[in-house]
């Protein structure tokens, strides 16, 4: 029966800790905020704040953009997971022991992985070019 007791009163002295320190968790940073901010302009109420987002992909125009794009975000990941592919790809050769319908399914996968690596080496030739192309009708 003292065990029982003894039980409920541990319990209810953690949530009430819990409870109390979730409050102090989302009180805390209101009240840090509130004493951080100082008024530059006595003469003004609330001082203004000057918030500068700064564009991501640093570029002016499209063409710039777009290379961007193709050779900071498709080209790194693309070539990842055609690494990974061709990878895979080699597993199912080794784990094939001579089956035939897991090694056509290597060679599938293999196939399809150097497909698609040619497919994405394709697209950054082509981006090259026609970047290449509209510099030269800017001259």
């Amino acid at each position: 029966m003292s065990d029982l007791i003894f039980n409920k009163t541990i319990k209810n002295i953690l949530s009430y800790f819990i409870s109390s320190t979730l409050v102090i968790f989302c009180l805390v940073p209101f009240l840090v905020q509130a004493q951080g901010t100082s008024n530059p302009d006595p003469g003004t109420s609330n001082p203004s704040i000057s918030i500068k987002i700064e564009n991501p992909f640093k570029t002016d125009n499209i063409q710039d953009l777009i290379k961007t794009i193709v050779n900071d975000i498709l080209m790194p990941i693309g070539g990842v997971v055609a690494v990974l592919m061709i990878m895979y790809a080699g597993f199912l050769f080794v784990t094939a022991r001579g089956d035939s319908a897991q090694i056509t399914k290597a060679k599938d996968a293999l196939t399809w992985a150097v497909i698609g690596a040619a497919i994405l080496l394709g697209a950054w030739v082509i981006s090259q070019a026609i970047s290449t192309t509209i510099d030269a009708l800017k001259k």
